[in-house]
């Protein structure tokens, strides 16, 4: 006797699941395997800090040190957020024992940020099978595993971020502007969560950031010391934020084209920068008719009218109810986080906390069937993550570095635009009362 039509969908949905599980679990366990001895990335070249040099002498001149930035400097080149949470890998002679020890202490993290995530979005689709979908949105993106990979302490910030979502479902508000204020101090930009919090007029949010922010300052200090945190690159990426007004390119000494003005830090073999500004640049540098500063700037204007424009009828309108609150604080949430992640300095790595808006969008149109606005995420999904598939690979497979190509191509941009599209269109909708969004 044949299997009901119904019953061989569900078997079929669940061999799926399971498919999908797989696939995610093979992926991370490449990527394990691989972090035992490709640790190497941006958080090894910001150590060791100056406190190393009384705490452990061993691995303040340890010969596994000398192509850190900071080797034998009396200085910090990430802010004290960083430091002072991992403090104590101080002890450890070398960076490869340090690393050890971040590839287990960071799954954990990575685990505890999912569960996070998970229950800050559960609430938003009640009965709803997200929790698969959603574990292999996030550890098939590729801007975590390279984090994972490299031991970048933007999963530190991911787990901050994930945590204060949660809370500010949960509408607790001091929590939640405990962990944005702690977060905040590692880059700085996510100071930017501080004027979120008080637009919504979250007076108890914006206290327990500012209280963060004393307490980390303070420590710091006493720990540290302040200024050797400013006596190094950070002056010089806070004054190339304002410098807009206008770019050019040029070959350097060894004939390779390089980035002035706006599109400063650029060059034309660079691999690693994927946000909005070095995107456009990267247009700019073939297409002498692009202004890349000029279209930055309007970008960001639109981005900011659409959003404030939104956020006035809110405020000026009819009180949401529990659900559409609930999904405005995680869509604004979220367009903050876009912000913080694609608009100003940012190396690919960064991109790891675009799971939380990724995940936001998944959830909302898994739990109303918008199969064509799914269509267009799952676009964005895979132009930010790399094409999803390992580069490796792939490389072999079409006879060119796709690594390289990807960042020439300046795919990255395209797919960080078309989530920010998304989340404005999604936060629009609710202040226009048309329940679900019209791309369906």
């Amino acid at each position: 006797m044949a299997m009901p039509y119904p019953a061989r969908r569900l078997a079929r949905a669940r061999w799926f699941r399971l498919l999908l599980v797989l696939i995610v679990c093979a992926r991370v366990a490449g990527i394990t395997w691989s972090a035992r001895t490709n640790n190497r990335g941006d958080y090894y070249a910001s150590l060791p800090g100056t406190y190393v040099q009384t705490v452990n002498p061993t691995l303040w001149t340890s010969p596994g040190m000398t192509g850190a930035m900071g080797y034998l400097l009396n200085t910090y080149y990430h802010g004290p957020t960083q430091y002072l949470t991992l403090y104590p890998v101080a002890y450890f002679d070398s960076y490869e024992q340090i690393a050890d020890f971040l590839l287990v202490a960071y799954a954990i993290v990575l685990a505890a940020a999912f569960w996070f995530l998970y229950r800050g979005l559960a609430g938003l689709a009640p009965g709803a099978a997200i929790g698969i979908p959603l574990f292999a949105m996030t550890f098939l993106f590729f801007p975590l595993l390279q984090s994972y990979l490299q031991r970048e302490f933007e999963i530190i910030v991911f787990l901050g971020l994930a945590f204060a979502l949660w809370q500010l479902q949960a509408n607790r508000f001091i929590l939640a502007g405990l962990a944005l204020g702690y977060v905040a101090w590692f880059k700085y930009i996510p100071l930017l969560f501080l004027g979120y919090l008080g637009l919504r007029g979250w007076l108890a949010a914006v206290a327990a950031f500012l209280v963060a922010t004393a307490l980390v300052l303070l420590g710091t200090q006493l720990v540290f010391g302040l200024p050797e945190f400013f006596n190094n690159n950070v002056p010089s990426h806070a004054a190339q934020v304002f410098n807009v007004t206008q770019y050019g390119f040029a070959p350097n000494a060894a004939g390779e084209l390089q980035g002035y003005g706006f599109c400063n830090g650029w060059f034309e073999t660079e691999t690693t920068l994927a946000n909005v500004r070095h995107g456009l640049c990267t247009l700019g540098s073939t297409r002498p008719w692009l202004a890349p500063n000029l279209i930055y700037l309007a970008i960001c204007v639109a981005v900011a009218a659409a959003y404030l424009v939104v956020h006035y009828k809110l405020h000026r309108g009819q009180r949401l109810d529990a659900a559409d609150e609930a999904w405005r604080r995680a869509l604004e949430f979220s367009v903050v986080t876009t912000v913080c992640a694609s608009f100003f300095f940012a190396h690919y790595y960064y991109l790891i906390i675009l799971v939380i808006p990724y995940g936001v969008l998944l959830v909302r149109y898994l739990d109303r069937q918008q199969w064509q606005a799914l269509l267009l995420w799952g676009a964005s999904y895979v132009l930010v993550s790399a094409f999803v598939a390992p580069t490796g690979p792939l490389s072999r497979l079409a006879g060119i570095d796709v690594w390289a190509w990807y960042f020439h191509g300046a795919w990255f941009l395209y797919g960080e635009l078309l989530l920010m599209a998304l989340l404005l269109f999604e936060y629009s909708a609710l202040a226009s009362r048309r329940g679900p969004a019209a791309i369906s």
